[in-house]
């Protein structure tokens, strides 16, 4: 008999652990959702007129000649104040426009999947067509030791286009 070993146990014994549902799972272990920094805020939310960013209008920003980066971190920082399932469905749902550079479309695709894992709402059928993947992984950082922790802390569907970043990327403060 092996030492730590029962008589008569099982040597492949394995456990299921049933899983609720995907969504139940992807929050809880792979991404939390996005949110509002303010509490006046949170309680306070703006009229769902005033907001206007979408990754539709993220390209549109994008091949106007903004900054992508800037384009994306204004729009990760009002999707918060949407409060119901219309108002975050109507910011991922319209096609972004293809911007030019396959990772700034690899990205927008991944982020649409990504938001409609964590609220449970419709993935929008743009989000998978073949040019919203990249053949070859892209790393948003070239900061020394960023790409372990991105490979580590990427949420699913950003590593399914392959796009590597901390999931607190996503979160803004």
């Amino acid at each position: 008999m092996r030492p730590g070993r029962a008589r008569g146990s099982r040597q492949n014994e394995v456990t299921v652990i049933p899983l609720a549902t995907p969504s139940a799972v992807y929050d809880q272990w792979m991404a939390t959702r996005f949110t509002i920094g303010s509490d006046w805020l949170a309680s306070n939310p703006p009229a769902l007129s005033s907001l206007t960013e979408t990754l539709a209008r993220v390209a549109e920003r994008t091949l106007s000649g903004e900054d992508f980066r800037h384009a994306a971190r204004e729009f990760l920082g009002e999707f918060p104040l949407r409060v119901d399932d219309s108002a975050r469905s109507a910011a991922i749902s319209e096609r972004p426009a293809p911007t030019g550079d396959p990772r700034h479309d690899a990205y927008l695709g991944a982020l649409a999947e990504h938001i409609a894992t964590l609220y449970g709402i419709e993935r929008p059928a743009w989000s998978v067509e073949p040019d919203r993947f990249l053949d070859t992984w892209w790393f948003v950082s070239d900061v020394p030791g960023f790409r372990a922790i991105s490979i580590a802390q990427a949420p699913a569907a950003f590593v399914k286009h392959g796009v590597f970043l901390p999931e607190r990327s996503l979160h803004r403060v």
